[in-house]
């Protein structure tokens, strides 16, 4: 049972017994006060555990709740956090592998995938990074937006990783039957627009035949001219139609973008619009990781953009620079034409939208397909104080340059070749 600690000894005495009383009388006291303090600490730690225990229920109920897959790993490796969403996704049972290390836990393909974002992470020295991949699970084939973020404690300790995977196999799926409706009626459209001036000629052909005017070999010469003319125009749209829809991946290898954009001015040098090229280059880019052909082909396709939107003696300034804190290199092709009205800028890059009369409207479309499977970026903007700029952003590491290694060397060696 337990002692009464309220319980004192009454003295009246002043000897050495009243002295051993008043010690007595202090110790329970201060064991009393000792247990009061001891009981208010279990309360305040059994509401802080409730506290934590809902807290807990909640964002586990959140996390269960939620569509993206949510995947949380120590600094060991150890998956600690997995859930719904993160089974659905990646046909895994968490009671499975909750514990267990997630090289061990996930199948070869998602291993490296989560490996190569955060080696990758970490060569960019950067606290999170975000990449859309491709990957099979089971018998189905799934586009995920995978985003790895580095996990920290409240003194920015390193506690692991957390990553969240996102199913966008639908969402991609149903906007590329949106696009290639689009893709259709545009082709439609084009395609319809010659049929009339190749109709009408032909019925005139017919007509002036039938009559037997002495003119008829004039008409003859003018209809089959225009004919030829539409039939041609015909036959680009459905080539340029087939090179956007059967593109290639990239082949990247180290590469100077200097040169191809020398080598393109040269062609450009006696255009009869007179052109007044400015270049801008930075001194201190390497060799970019890219597809020269492709990219070749982006070049040209805004050198062309350019040069139809400037009058003649107008002028187009081509730079370039190293965004050294995004490990970005920026390019921009700037021109003082009439602009782009900005209604039409989110429009620029869909297929066979375009501002020109004669034009398929799939320039800039291929051109924007080419740059996002560089795993880059373009967007367009005002060139003050008139004109347009296109400005693309494209992944550089110079790092590679510094290593002294044999690769290194190599690949300084084609850099110089090449500038």
């Amino acid at each position: 049972t337990e002692g009464d600690l309220d319980f004192k000894i009454g003295a009246k005495a002043t000897d050495e017994i009243a002295i051993l009383v008043d010690s007595f009388n202090t110790m329970t006291r201060e064991l009393n006060e000792s247990r009061l303090n001891i009981q208010h600490a279990h309360e305040d730690l059994k509401r802080t555990n409730i506290e934590l225990d809902r807290r807990r229920n909640y964002i586990e109920t959140i996390l269960d709740n939620i569509g993206a897959g949510v995947v949380s790993v120590d600094k060991r490796g150890t998956i600690t956090t997995f859930n719904k969403a993160a089974e659905k996704i990646l046909n895994l049972k968490s009671e499975n592998i909750f514990g267990s290390s997630y090289h061990d836990a996930f199948d070869f393909s998602s291993y490296q995938i989560i490996r190569k974002l955060s080696k990758r992470m970490n060569a960019q020295d950067r606290e999170s990074i975000e990449e859309q991949i491709d990957l099979r699970v089971g018998e189905n084939n799934l586009t995920l937006l995978v985003n790895v973020q580095v996990l920290r404690g409240a003194t920015g300790k390193y506690r692991g990783l957390v990553i969240v995977f996102e199913d966008l196999t639908h969402l991609i799926k149903t906007q590329k039957i949106a696009a290639w409706k689009e893709v259709a009626q545009g082709i439609a459209h084009e395609i319809k627009n010659p049929l009339t001036p190749i109709q009408l000629n032909t019925q005139r052909l017919k007509k002036k035949y039938y009559e037997n005017r002495e003119d008829f070999d004039r008409v003859f010469d003018e209809s089959i001219h225009i004919i030829t003319q539409e039939v041609e125009g015909m036959k680009e749209l459905l080539n340029e139609f087939l090179r956007f829809s059967r593109m290639p991946a990239p082949n990247p290898r180290p590469t100077s973008l200097h040169k191809i954009i020398d080598d393109i001015l040269i062609s450009y040098s006696e255009h009869d619009k007179k052109l007044k090229i400015k270049k801008s280059f930075d001194p201190n880019l390497g060799a970019v990781h890219i597809d020269p052909e492709q990219i070749r082909r982006v070049f040209i396709n805004l050198f062309e953009n350019a040069t139809d939107a400037i009058d003649e003696g107008g002028a187009i300034q081509i730079s370039t620079r190293i965004l050294q804190k995004e490990k970005l290199v920026r390019i921009e092709f700037a021109d003082d034409g009439a602009g782009i009205c900005p209604a039409d800028r989110d429009k620029l890059f869909l297929p066979h939208f375009t501002t020109k009369k004669r034009g398929t409207g799939l320039g800039l479309a291929i051109v924007n397909r080419i740059i996002i499977d560089h795993n880059g970026s373009i967007q367009v903007k005002d060139n003050y104080p008139k004109g347009t700029v296109f400005v693309i952003d494209l992944p550089y590491s110079p790092l590679i340059l510094q290593t002294g290694n044999s690769s290194a060397r190599k690949l300084h060696q084609i850099t110089s070749s090449q500038s």
